[in-house]
């Protein structure tokens, strides 16, 4: 497998606490009041689109 690589990124900071914080944030908003089978149900269909996503990625950086 090809690894995508360019010398001229620049590198970036991630917060990775403040991310993990926002994403907690969102789901406990979006899960408050959910019964525990809806529960179930949002995060089989959040992993659906996050197994697209990185299939995607894995595809876009083959071809580079």
């Amino acid at each position: 497998m090809k690894w995508l690589y360019n010398a001229k990124m620049k590198k970036q900071k991630i917060n990775t606490i403040e991310m993990t914080r926002k994403i907690r944030e969102k789901s406990a908003k979006q899960l408050k009041n959910k019964s525990h089978a809806e529960r179930i149900a949002y995060y089989r269909e959040r992993a659906k689109k996050m197994e697209k996503k990185i299939t995607a990625l894995l595809e876009e950086i083959e071809k580079a």
